[in-house]
């Protein structure tokens, strides 16, 4: 067989932290892929390889989560810029960077892609080698759902307003591992390939086991509801069928999530500030706390530091109404308040089990995708939900009336994403999904930066063939 080099080492330390055993990789050499694949552990590092990879500073440990994708939803105050100067974050061809962010995005997100193609190319080659019953399945399965869960993004980035133009041009689609040119593809046909590896892995999951326990005997199994389990799969479904306006399905799926994951919302994030107990998918990011040290910190004067003044506290969480004890910016629970300087508590890795946590796609998201889904007089009651478990008062409530709208309903969603993704990378695409002419602190006219340019090394000698 041809000896192909990985772009990027698999060779996986497990360390001894509860949290982070499964994610951690240290890229020390390459391996050929013939030798690494001979094994059933070769197979099973593979798979917590491309996890460890995720978290990765230009992936979900920064600007798919709390970085680029809140920055570009102006979300902090840690910076006296005028508008002006915010704006340039949208001129993604000439500021360098955004131009830089995204190229890196972009290589970052396709590396992951190749080394997921390669590992689906050799389960059915050297399969064999997995010996353990369910795990040829389980494999295959989660790495099925992390491809999709990357060209989803990908799509939701670099691809069309949806419900606009489905047929315009998006992303390339590659499930070869090979060097092959291709050419972007439509963005419905790519969301239906997503939903191809979906069902695929669906399937191969339908005996996950779900161990939500911690068994020292058995590493690879414990605590599968943080990886691309079966519901994490159903989560992203929902996802996917609600960007591609399937209300129907969205809703089918979310519903299900809801029904049988077995997790519940939670009320309390004074040490589980992530909600990570809620969480149907999520990585862990080894030394959170030093890695991420520039960003935030617990520690008073915050200073570049991605801080938010009392304003936009007070306008995002309405704290000084409605939301005055609810958790999710509550001095000690979501945030750290200080002299007109507030941090998000999500990041910090302080407490010794929560910590180091990065969640992808957590339970409320399903209620606020089903509420979305629904009729309107059933919607409130999936929105009232979450609202009263993170604290808000009955008293709040959204009541059903001739004057809750679709564009009520809309509204009413948009706060709730503000609150509850803060500083995750998700209000982004919920804007962009709903064509939001504008938002709080935006700092254009109109906002007209949904859809980002593919980077011009792609364009010039990438992997691309011309349209």
């Amino acid at each position: 067989m041809k000896k192909i080099v990985l772009a990027c080492s698999w060779i996986v330390v497990m360390a001894v932290s509860a949290c982070s055993d499964w994610v951690d990789v240290s890229p020390k050499t390459d391996v050929k892929s013939e030798d690494f694949f001979t094994s059933e552990d070769g197979f099973k590092s593979a798979l917590i390889g491309i996890y460890g990879r995720m978290t990765n500073t230009s992936l979900y440990g920064g600007h798919m989560t709390f970085n680029f994708m809140e920055k570009l939803v102006q979300r902090y105050d840690n910076n006296t810029d005028s508008k002006e100067v915010r704006a340039k974050i949208y001129d993604y061809k000439n500021q360098s960077d955004p131009k830089n962010t995204l190229a890196a995005i972009w290589s970052a997100m396709y590396q992951d892609i190749a080394n997921i193609n390669n590992l689906l190319a050799n389960l059915e080659t050297n399969g064999g080698n997995i010996k353990t019953k369910g795990y040829w399945e389980m494999i295959k399965g989660e790495a099925l759902g992390l491809r999709a869960f990357h060209y989803f993004d990908l799509l939701r980035m670099w691809g069309p307003i949806y419900l606009q133009d489905s047929t315009a041009k998006a992303v390339p689609f590659r499930d070869k591992f090979n060097s092959d040119k291709v050419a972007p593809m439509a963005a419905n046909e790519l969301a239906h390939r997503i939903l191809d590896d979906l069902h695929e892995a669906e399937k191969l999951l339908v005996n996950d086991k779900m161990d939500y326990s911690y068994d020292f005997s058995n590493l690879f199994e414990a605590q599968r509801n943080y990886r691309m389990n079966k519901y994490a799969v159903k989560a992203l479904m929902a996802r996917v069928y609600l960007w591609m306006g399937n209300k129907t399905m969205a809703a089918t799926y979310a519903r299900e999530v809801i029904n049988d994951c077995g997790l519940k919302l939670l009320r309390d994030n004074q040490k589980d500030v992530t909600l990570h107990d809620e969480t149907l998918f999520g990585l862990s990011m080894y030394n959170m706390s030093e890695k991420l040290k520039d960003s935030w910190k617990s520690v008073l004067p915050f200073n570049r530091e991605l801080w938010i003044t009392d304003e936009n506290r007070l306008t995002v969480f309405e704290s000084m109404t409605c939301g005055i004890n609810d958790i999710r910016y509550k001095n000690g629970f979501g945030f750290i308040h200080g002299d007109n300087q507030n941090m998000c508590r999500k990041y910090l890795g302080e407490d010794s089990f929560y910590d180091e946590n990065i969640p992808l796609i957590r339970l409320s998201e399903m209620y606020y995708i089903l509420a979305e889904s629904v009729s309107l007089e059933e919607s409130v009651q999936y929105i009232n939900k979450v609202r009263n478990t993170r604290g808000i008062s009955r008293t709040y409530d959204v009541n059903y009336s001739s004057a809750f709208t679709e564009d009520y309903r809309r509204d009413v969603l948009l706060k709730e994403y503000q609150k509850d993704f803060f500083a995750e990378g998700q209000f982004f695409y919920f804007l962009k999904r709903h064509n939001y002419e504008t938002f709080y602190r935006c700092p254009v006219e109109k906002m007209l930066y949904y859809v980002f340019p593919i980077p011009d090394d792609e364009v010039e000698y990438g992997t691309m063939t011309g349209e």
